[in-house]
């Protein structure tokens, strides 16, 4: 079973951007259009906005991976946002993606939301699957350079 500790950025940067950077080569294909200064950025926004959202994953004293979480309104509808799931490769295929679901879905909860999203390139279809069997439906796509899906699951509200 996982752990979950907040980030701080001074003593987590490294995995941050190695976390980040495999991402995107999994996401894109390449890692070529990630920037450090932006990320650092955002990091540091995201935070001081939702600190309790943003989370290193820990195995014992191995960091498995990483959670950035957020909530987000639209159309004066609020809703949990999914910026990162992330496990490292050796966490991976084991069944253990659950267990940042279900981190986020308790989190989103005592928020009093109702429903989350996040948004999946396309061409990761390992992840698309286990967002899938996580019960998250297909709700739109973003066309850019790559396809996105956009995907959402309801929350029950007694959670």
């Amino acid at each position: 079973m996982f752990a979950f500790r907040p980030i701080e950025i001074s003593s987590d940067w490294d995995k941050l951007v190695a976390f980040h950077r495999d991402t995107f080569c999994l996401s894109y294909g390449s890692d070529e259009k990630f920037s450090e200064p932006a990320y650092r950025e955002i990091m540091r926004d995201r935070l001081e906005t939702f600190p309790q959202g943003q989370m290193m994953v820990l195995d014992g004293a191995a960091v498995a991976g990483q959670v950035e979480l957020a909530i987000r309104e639209c159309q004066g509808r609020r809703f949990g946002y999914v910026s990162l799931f992330y496990l490292a490769p050796a966490w991976r295929g084991q069944g253990l993606g659950r267990e940042l679901t279900d981190f986020a879905e308790t989190c989103f909860a005592a928020h009093g939301l109702d429903e989350y999203r996040l948004r999946v390139a396309a061409m990761n279809e390992q992840a698309v699957r286990f967002y899938e069997r996580q019960g998250f439906e297909q709700v739109g796509c973003e066309r850019g350079e790559r396809l996105v899906w956009i995907m959402r699951k309801g929350l029950p509200r007694s959670r």
